[in-house]
């Protein structure tokens, strides 16, 4: 009764426009007060102030946002493009692959879906739309591979599923390399169909001297990723000290290498960063109060009992879980869904034998889907912002991008090596 009542004023708060940190604050205050007076109220600040305190990972999630800003500035999502253009540009609708591609490369910098769609999207869709692509097409091929950007190492979204479930987030970054690029060639070859069916025109490849000198300039960007990612997994540096790193990284070569990043820009940079942190920051502190709550009341066993009984195994529940989460997605972002949800279902999956790292990215993919689907997807609303098409008018488009993104997962849910081959490789032995 008391987890209907902690639910109910939830989905309620939200619906009439509260924000989640404070719908999950406001709604954890009413259930103890009306439904469990033998707890006290205080101990929601309690547990919120004392699960920030040690959770020293999340120190890390500043350091990315930045490193995003950082990258957002200049012309630097542009020699994402041009080194991508040389590599597909001259197969059918080579732009949309450019595209796609442009945001797994733009992805691996800055873990976020949003700032990939704005920093891709914002060079990509005047492009496609000047070379004679619909616009309705540029901007869903912009918002549904935007998706992979919290896949793709480092993510910060990895980092929060990580947090949660006390898994290495070095193990779960290597995770999400395979299935993003999953994602992306199924992306890739639905719209090169596309393309061919309707005649969209190829992009040409410049000549081999250009191409040479454009790689070349895009190196120091292309590295971040992996410099982030090797210095994990090696153990040389922990994951906030490899955030550390690269932010000073960022900083040098977008200075002193790129000379765009000016005096002016730091204002810009650090207002966005503190506001989006500390929006991150409350919203994880109520979560960690609210998860423990849901905890306390017995509400994980009770499922974990219910999926035993109901023998669905462990395809059956990831496919559950698949779905439940593309519900969501459709009202909460993905690291709402990751505080709320995750902790309940989380154990379950461990009790039916599911691997917890293969559990972990079929969550993280079901997720970002939300993204792009109405009637709160973040990155669909910028996507129409840079474009200026409705939403209405995206969705016939959008459905056959979003069923790919479906079908892969589904593929993952079937075939779990697909996600632990290359953190086998290195070492991590499947559960």
């Amino acid at each position: 009764m008391e987890m209907v009542l902690l639910f109910g004023l939830l989905f309620l708060f939200i619906a009439i426009g509260m924000q989640v940190p404070l719908a999950l604050g406001a709604s954890m205050l009413a259930t103890i007060l009306l439904a469990m007076p033998l707890l006290d109220p205080v101990i929601v600040a309690q547990r919120a102030v004392g699960t920030m305190a040690r959770a020293w990972p999340l120190l890390t999630i500043p350091m990315f946002i930045m490193l995003g800003e950082i990258f957002k500035v200049g012309t630097i999502s542009q020699r994402i493009v041009d080194v991508a253009n040389i590599l597909v540009g001259r197969l059918p609708g080579g732009l949309a692959i450019v595209n796609i591609i442009s945001s797994y490369f733009f992805g691996g910098i800055s873990g976020s879906a949003s700032a990939d769609t704005s920093a891709v999207g914002g060079v990509m869709i005047p492009l496609m739309k000047k070379e004679g692509y619909p616009s309705t097409f540029a901007t869903v091929v912009t918002i549904t591979s935007s998706t992979l950007g919290p896949i793709v190492p480092p993510s910060v979204l990895v980092i929060l599923i990580a947090w949660v479930t006390d898994q290495s987030v070095g193990t779960l970054f290597l995770a999400g390399y395979v299935p993003a690029f999953a994602s992306m060639l199924g992306m890739i070859v639905l719209s090169m169909i596309i393309a061919a069916r309707r005649g969209y025109p190829r992009h040409p490849t410049p000549p081999f001297g250009k191409a040479v000198r454009i790689v070349v300039d895009a190196l120091p960007i292309l590295v971040t990723p992996f410099i982030i990612v090797a210095s994990i997994v090696s153990g040389v540096v922990t994951i906030v000290e490899s955030s550390v790193i690269a932010l000073i990284w960022a900083l040098l070569i977008a200075a002193f290498w790129y000379r765009e990043l000016k005096w002016r820009h730091l204002w810009t940079i650090l207002r966005n960063t503190v506001a989006t942190t500390a929006f991150v920051g409350l919203l994880l502190a109520f979560a960690a109060a609210f998860a423990w709550l849901v905890t306390f009341s017995g509400l994980p066993r009770e499922v974990s009992q219910a999926m035993v009984a109901a023998d669905v195994g462990p395809v059956g529940f990831l496919l559950i879980t698949m779905v439940a989460f593309l519900v969501l997605g459709t009202f909460l972002n993905a690291g709402e869904i990751v505080l709320m949800a995750i902790p309940i279902l989380f154990p379950t999956a461990l009790t039916i034998g599911i691997d917890p790292v293969h559990f972990c990215m079929i969550a993280a993919l079901s997720m970002v889907i939300g993204n792009v689907t109405p009637p709160v997807g973040l990155c669909l609303f910028i996507g129409c912002a840079i474009s200026g098409d409705k939403v209405e008018d995206l969705v016939r488009p959008l459905i056959p991008y979003v069923l790919v993104m479906i079908g892969v997962i589904i593929l993952l849910i079937f075939v779990p090596d697909v996600v632990l081959w290359l953190p086998g490789l290195f070492g991590y032995s499947p559960q």
